[in-house]
This record gives C-alpha cells, sequence and structure tokens, in this order.
C-alpha cells in the first residue's frame, strides 16, 4: 500500500526532538567573555568595591586628636558619626545601581553612578578633611589646655577611594558601554 501524496512518510519528529537536546543554542549578545561582558563586568566590580569601601569607613576612624604632651591620641573620632551616617543610603543605592548596570546595561545607571561619587567625595574632601586636619585647644580647666591637633586615620581613605571608584566606574563605564546596543533580559 501506498501513503497518500499529503501524508508525510518521514518519521523524524522524534529525532528532532532529541537533537535539539544535543545543539545548545545561544543568544550572541549572552557570551560572557565577549568585551561588552568584561567591561560590564568590571564596571560593576569596581562599583560593588566602591560601595564597600565607604560602608566600612563609616564604621572605622576618621581622625584621631593628639596633644602636644601625649603620644598617645586624646580621643578618636568615628567616621560615620562625623557627618550623620550620611554615605551608608549612597553606597547602597550605589549597589542596587550596580546591579542595574550588571543586569540590564543602564546607562542612566552609570550617570548616577558617577554622581553619587561626587556627592561622596565633596563629603568625604569638604566634611571630612578639615576635621582632620585641624589644631586647636584641647582639654579643660581641671586637666589643663594644651595644644592639639588632629591625624586622619583609615576612614577618610577608605571613604575617599570608595568615592572614587564610583565615580570612576560609573564615567568610564559610561565611555566603554557607550557605543553598544544594551543587553536584553
Amino acid at each position: 500500500m501506498s501513503a497518500p501524496p499529503e501524508a508525510n512518510t518521514e518519521y523524524s519528529r522524534g529525532s528532532e526532538a532529541f537533537g535539539r537536546l544535543r545543539t545548545r543554542r545561544t543568544r550572541p549578545d549572552s557570551d560572557v567573555l565577549g568585551s561588552r561582558g568584561i567591561a560590564t563586568t568590571t564596571v560593576v566590580l569596581a562599583a560593588l568595591l566602591g560601595a564597600l569601601l565607604i560602608v566600612v569607613a563609616q564604621f572605622t576612624a576618621l581622625y584621631h586628636i593628639h596633644s602636644a604632651a601625649s603620644s598617645t591620641p586624646i580621643k578618636t573620632v568615628g567616621t560615620g558619626a562625623n557627618h550623620a551616617w550620611a554615605p551608608i543610603p549612597i553606597a547602597l543605592l550605589a549597589a542596587v545601581l550596580a546591579f542595574a548596570v550588571w543586569r540590564y546595561g543602564n546607562r542612566t545607571a552609570l550617570i548616577a553612578l558617577a554622581l553619587l561619587g561626587v556627592v561622596t567625595l565633596l563629603i568625604a574632601l569638604l566634611g571630612d578633611l578639615p576635621d582632620a586636619h585641624a589644631t586647636g585647644i584641647v582639654g579643660s580647666g581641671a586637666s589643663q589646655y594644651a595644644e592639639g591637633t588632629s591625624t586622619p586615620s583609615a576612614g577618610l581613605y577608605m571613604e575617599t577611594l570608595g568615592a572614587v571608584l564610583l565615580l570612576i566606574s560609573g564615567g568610564v563605564g559610561f565611555l566603554l558601554l557607550m557605543g553598544s546596543p544594551p543587553e536584553q533580559p
């Protein structure tokens, strides 16, 4: 018996299903090792490192106050307490923006990262740096007055480095990823 002309005599439906299992189809823009993937990963890691440095800096010493009479610090001032913990929400927002850059290739998030870096840098340089290099009279009437100076500590350097990393990751990331189309989720 012969099959009618409309009927398909080829029984390849089953092998086609197994053929799809063997060949894996990938989107061309999902290549993690491509130049866009490396640039995006580097920008995101720099932004996350900057945000982490800013958060850690808030829990470390900003500066130490020394007197001329003693070599040990009279007082230590924390970074977060010096400016009411303002950089912590900035760092958390920077981490969210870094995720937006990584996940969606969002160029607006890169500009916002750079702006957050500028804001944090202004807090560090205009708010913290003058306090970290101040001189004056310390003490009280009961414990004698003495000439005192403050010296910066690790908190100032970590906060400044974190701000610079946010600024660089946002600015350089925008320039690197400006010409390429955004990735589709």
